[in-house]
């Protein structure tokens, strides 16, 4: 449940709660008032009572006109006596606040008789009263007040009372549910807090292994999910990191090697020459052209160090121009076969004759081909060496197959090809020269800068296969 709905349910029980407990408290409180007020009304209008009270006005105390001896005797009745003279004077009286109102509402405007008692009754009292010797003499009942928290009340005033009651008991009910439900609810809102304030002392230490365990379904387990999420992105991205900077170290060891080694190269043959051991003009003929090639080596391997800074900061320029990708790989396969040629190998060229036209930066497409030429030349291990070379329309793209015939990839590694720094056999790599494991990386970084696709898969050998968009303007022609 989610903690908007807790809040809400818990709200509700709380109100609920605190209307029920002040409806008890009121039908409670009324019930019993009631029962004690039906009780002192009839007491008050006990008939005994009201004859032994009748006697008493016509008996020796109001003769001698003793009238404390009189109230007292009233009294043991539950009767009050006032007395007053036919003018209104007052001459004595024992009446309560409640009884003497009453006295003025009814008892002055009565009509008493001489030596004779009437009795007045009302809802809650009894008055009985007579004139003698020109003294009114009126005793009145104790008024029906019902009994309320220990002492008698007037029924506005236990009314009163009574909400008071209910409402204190209300708030008190409120109070304890909310306490309640707050000491819950802060609880079932702190685990999942301090559970991400753990999760985050262990992120801020290092530790993304431990996912926060939260089995809530309220709000926090979105958080805490995404906080899960995050943790596997930080320690997949710190993994990629390590894996990226130990490359980095690789590369920075194998191209120390690969510039190394052409350049001890270049330095033994100039040397040869200094010290006059190539004696004969076609002997420093041969010298002057290992150090060329060596050289060569060295800048090809610095351009794709250029080549890869520049596609890591976004920078390769791309100049693309209208062209025909068949004419194109025609003019490679003419300039890289005598290259191959020297090695021993061929390479063939397979094209339909037809327009192949694309949009492409020449410059970088030579690029990729020519690295792809490279890493077969390097790799294959295929004696003699031959290179075939398709170019066909698919749909809307213009393909090329660049194919060897040498001993492949492992199945598993096929993948991993186009990673940057990446080289199926380190050693290998370092002994063959320029090993960077930049040149795939960099061939499908230009290749998908035109918008095209390269893949790669064992075929009887290494394949890849180059698709780039056909130019618009010859979709349709």
């Amino acid at each position: 449940m989610s903690i908007k709905r807790h809040l809400f349910f818990y709200n509700t029980i709380s109100v609920f709660t605190a209307l029920v407990v002040m409806l008890l408290v009121s039908g409670v409180t009324t019930h019993f008032t009631a029962e004690n007020y039906r009780r002192q009304s009839m007491a008050s209008m006990d008939v005994t009572a009201t004859i032994e009270v009748q006697e008493l006005l016509q008996g020796e105390e109001i003769i001698r006109k003793d009238w404390p001896a009189l109230d007292h005797q009233l009294r043991t009745r539950g009767y009050a006596l006032t007395v007053t003279t036919q003018e209104g004077d007052p001459v004595f009286s024992s009446l309560d606040p409640a009884q003497d109102r009453l006295y003025h509402e009814v008892g002055q405007e009565a009509n008493w008789v001489e030596a004779t008692p009437i009795t007045i009754q009302s809802a809650d009292m009894v008055m009985v009263g007579t004139i003698s010797d020109n003294y009114s003499v009126v005793s009145v009942s104790t008024p029906a007040m019902p009994m309320f928290l220990g002492s008698k009340r007037p029924p506005a005033e236990i009314a009163v009372l009574s909400m008071v009651l209910s409402g204190m008991a209300a708030i008190v009910v409120i109070v304890a549910l909310n306490l309640l439900f707050t000491r819950r609810q802060v609880r079932r809102l702190l685990a999942p807090v301090d559970a991400l304030a753990r999760a985050a002392r262990r992120v801020e230490e290092g530790d993304f292994s431990q996912p926060v365990d939260y089995g809530g379904q309220d709000e926090f387990s979105s958080v805490c999910t995404a906080f899960n999420q995050m943790q596997e992105h930080l320690l997949a991205e710190r993994e990629k990191s390590a894996a990226y900077e130990r490359a980095r170290t690789d590369l920075v060891s194998g191209i120390s090697h690969d510039l190394r080694t052409p350049l001890t190269s270049v330095k033994g043959y100039i040397k040869g020459l200094r010290d006059g051991v190539a004696q004969t003009p076609e002997r420093q003929l041969q010298y002057l052209d290992i150090a060329y090639r060596k050289a060569c080596d060295m800048d090809i391997l610095l351009q794709r160090l250029f080549d890869f800074s520049r596609l890591e900061t976004g920078n390769l320029p791309l100049f693309p121009a209208p062209a025909d990708l068949g004419d194109f790989v025609s003019h490679f396969v003419q300039e890289a076969g005598q290259e191959v040629e020297q090695e021993g190998g061929r390479v063939e060229l397979h094209m339909i004759p037809a327009a192949h036209p694309v949009s492409m930066d020449s410059e970088q497409i030579y690029r990729v081909l020519n690295n792809l030429k490279d890493n077969a030349l390097r790799y294959a291990g295929a004696n003699p060496l031959i290179l075939t070379l398709t170019v066909w329309r698919q749909g809307d793209m213009e393909c090329v197959r660049f194919a060897d015939n040498g001993h492949g990839v492992a199945q598993e590694c096929l993948p991993r090809l186009f990673e940057r720094f990446w080289r199926e056999d380190q050693a290998r790599s370092s002994q063959n020269g320029e090993g960077s494991g930049l040149g795939l990386y960099i061939a499908k970084c230009i290749i998908e800068a035109h918008g095209g696709t390269i893949r790669v898969k064992n075929d009887g050998g290494l394949v890849f296969e180059i698709a780039l968009p056909r130019r618009e303007d010859d979709c349709h022609g």
